[in-house]
C-alpha cells in the first residue's frame, strides 16, 4: 500500500463516517446545546464541511471555495470561516437540512473527484501557506499536499467524534456500528 492510498482511503472513510453519524441528525438534534463549551452539532457540522472546502480548494488548488461557487452564503445567509468564539457557535441558525440538502454531497463529490486524480508526486507538492492565517499554520503537520489532506483528515474525524458523542449525550446512538 502506498501513501496515495493511504490519503485517498482516509478522506473517502472520513466521508462514510460524517455521513453516517449525520443520518439521523433532524434540526432538534443539531440545536441541541451541550452543557459547557461544547459546540452543538449544527456548528460542528458546518465546521468540518467548511475546513473542508478550504483545505481543498483554497489552499491546495488556490480557488474559490465551493461554497462561494454555489452563491451559499447568499442561499443560506452564514458566511464560513473558523468559528469565531463560543457565542457565535452557540447562537447562529444553521439549517441542517439545508446543509446537507446543498453542501454536503457536491463537496464530498468535489473532493473525492480532485483526490481520485492525484499521483504520488502530486501529493509531494509544497503549498507556500504564508499569508493564509495563523490557524492554518497552527493546525497543519506540514505543508505538502499530503500533509494537508492527513490534517484534514484528522481534525475532520475529531469532529465528527465529538457530534457521534453529543448525539449519545441525547440519548441517540452516535454511529450506526
Amino acid at each position: 500500500m502506498d501513501s496515495l492510498h493511504v490519503v485517498k482511503t482516509l478522506i473517502v472513510r472520513m466521508h462514510e463516517s460524517f455521513l453516517d453519524v449525520m443520518e439521523n441528525v433532524d434540526q432538534e438534534v443539531a440545536d441541541w446545546l451541550p452543557p459547557g463549551e461544547a459546540h452543538p452539532i449544527r456548528t460542528s457540522a458546518a465546521h468540518i464541511l467548511w475546513v473542508e472546502d478550504a483545505f481543498v480548494n483554497a489552499v491546495i488548488r488556490e480557488s474559490t471555495t465551493l461554497w462561494a461557487d454555489l452563491g451559499l452564503q447568499e442561499k443560506t445567509g452564514i458566511r464560513p470561516g473558523p468559528i469565531p468564539n463560543l457565542e457565535w457557535a452557540r447562537t447562529t441558525n444553521i439549517d441542517i437540512k439545508e446543509l446537507k440538502n446543498l453542501y454536503v454531497n457536491e463537496l464530498f463529490d468535489n473532493t473525492e473527484s480532485y483526490i481520485e486524480n492525484l499521483d504520488s508526486k502530486d501529493l509531494n507538492r509544497e503549498i507556500d501557506i504564508e499569508g493564509k492565517g495563523r490557524a492554518l499554520k497552527r493546525v497543519l503537520i506540514g505543508t505538502r499536499v499530503s500533509d494537508i489532506l492527513l490534517t484534514l483528515s484528522i481534525h475532520s474525524s475529531n469532529h465528527i467524534g465529538e457530534i457521534a458523542s453529543q448525539k449519545g449525550t441525547q440519548g441517540l446512538q452516535g454511529y450506526s456500528f
